[in-house]
């Protein structure tokens, strides 16, 4: 696979070079572009060093990390199923870095006049292309001082073991999207951060290996890493012992960067000081039978909602309401290496994509069990809330913020599940529309700001009021604060 990966891209690379060579000014690459997986998708950190544009059906938050500058021009596929709903894309995709959207257009031109959600959606796109996109054009997406980590090793060897559940018939095993331990691992971080107004960006091994991880982060979090190189386990063993904070969900580094099971433990047992057992088997782990994955993916192929998926498994549910990965190990482990932090959670945060579906106020004490660490090891929360009509923040509702010269572009948007496959996806599950009033509140005085969508200034300070329909953007500019 890994060899497969690097002839694949070497050729991508080969063919955009020899499309300069007739049109040097165009941006050459490809469309149709599934996320980061196994099979049917892409190494990320090597594709991204051969293209200069591409469209991504999925995993839009590691694209925009490996794409510095916002240089290239990354676009998203539009299904569409509502206009509400292709509203909200519009909004929402421009809030994380891209620069347009393709249309998916069956059905867009039946019958001898326009379809009315044509006119419905136009005011939108036309508001995105003409004044919000400028802006955002040679902007750069800031972040937290939070970094997770991009290890295509792991997601590899985690096909190998969600997969074994269907036994012979795992040729027929598709929707890796919705079932992947490592795709679900990474999107509840994701969602467990956003939630908490904590921005981060995802770094790729490869640079890991060549650069070392940037002192422009405080927080690096391993996602169900479990393969890692020694030069990798390395690096993350400076950044921590230099002061950088390193959390681990289950069983990293186990195996190293071909899959192959390490003799002695763990790369980072030392690390975390902690000694996991190299004749370690699957009646040691999660639901302590014949698998080694944290849900029987066989049983559960197709399901109805997460809770019916990570439900009825055998996997053990500790305290915190998260699964148990190693069932002899403790949870939450806490080192202090050098002048750093190294937290072992021994536990796997998919359960959270469930929990931020119900209560709110519940929602938020299941992720501070992961969060926590994170938070202690920036040295400071939200730095900007969209406060809703209750007084409390908006749940479900992520922050982004891109520097463009002395000025910050910010974006307030909804976050709600997003349906997707390996071939489509990007719609939302349970999108509200009503307009409510909310207030962006920051922790410090803000000077200059100005609403970007009517052109109005709004002045200084720390609260300012909209009246937002849940599935469009507030869009605010103002003088970067200084740290």
């Amino acid at each position: 696979w890994t060899f497969n990966d690097s002839y694949w891209n070497n050729f991508l690379g080969d063919l955009v070079t020899y499309a300069n060579t007739i049109d040097p000014q165009t941006p050459c690459g490809y469309e149709g572009g599934q996320g980061a997986n196994t099979f049917g998708g892409f190494d990320d950190a090597k594709m991204i060093r051969k293209v200069q544009f591409m469209e991504s059906y999925s995993g839009m938050q590691i694209i925009r990390s490996l794409n510095p500058h916002n240089a290239l021009p990354i676009v998203t596929t539009n299904f569409h199923k509502s206009s509400p709903d292709d509203v909200w894309q519009v909004w929402f995709n421009l809030a994380n870095g891209n620069r347009g959207q393709i249309g998916w257009v069956e059905k867009w031109f039946d019958g001898p006049t326009p379809l009315p959600w044509h006119d419905e959606v136009a005011p939108t796109l036309l508001q995105a292309s003409k004044k919000i996109g400028p802006l955002m054009s040679g902007s750069e997406w800031m972040h937290d001082g939070v970094a997770i980590y991009y290890n295509h090793a792991s997601i590899q060897l985690g096909w190998i073991m969600d997969a074994q559940a269907h036994g012979a018939s795992w040729t027929n095993r598709n929707g890796d999207v919705n079932l992947g331990a490592s795709h679900l691992t990474r999107k509840a971080w994701e969602n467990m951060l956003s939630d908490d107004g904590i921005q981060f960006n995802y770094i790729d091994y490869a640079s890991v290996i060549q650069n070392g991880i940037s002192k422009d982060y405080r927080v690096l979090i391993l996602p169900a890493t479990l393969c890692l190189s020694d030069a990798e386990a390395r690096r993350i063993r400076e950044f921590c012992q230099a002061g950088g904070t390193v959390i681990a969900d289950y069983m990293p580094g186990l195996w190293d960067q071909h899959g192959k099971g390490r003799p002695d433990g763990g790369a980072l047992d030392d690390l975390f000081d902690v000694k996991h057992d190299p004749e370690m088997g699957t009646a040691d782990i999660f639901q302590g039978q014949k698998l080694w994955a944290e849900v029987d993916q066989d049983a559960h192929f197709s399901y109805a909602s997460v809770e019916s998926f990570l439900g009825n498994n055998k996997s053990i549910k500790d305290g915190s309401g998260f699964n148990k990965a190693v069932r002899k190990m403790p949870v939450m482990k806490v080192h202090k290496p050098g002048s750093g932090t190294a937290v072992l959670m021994n536990l796997s945060p998919q359960w959270y994509n469930a929990y931020r579906g119900g209560a709110p106020d519940v929602a938020a004490q299941r992720r501070d069990v992961f969060t926590r660490f994170v938070k202690q090891g920036t040295g400071s929360g939200r730095w900007v809330t969209l406060v809703g009509p209750d007084g409390k923040p908006e749940p479900g509702c992520e922050i982004t913020y891109w520097q463009q010269g002395e000025r910050v572009i910010l974006f307030a948007v909804a976050k709600p599940e997003i349906t997707a496959s390996s071939l489509e996806g990007g719609n939302a599950l349970g999108l509200k529309t009503d307009t409510v009033s909310v207030t962006l509140r920051f922790d410090a005085s803000i000077k200059d700001v100005r609403d970007e969508r009517t052109g109005k200034a709004l002045g200084d300070g720390k609260d300012f009021k909209f009246d937002w329909k849940r599935n469009e953007a507030v869009v605010v500019s103002l003088v970067k604060p200084k740290k």
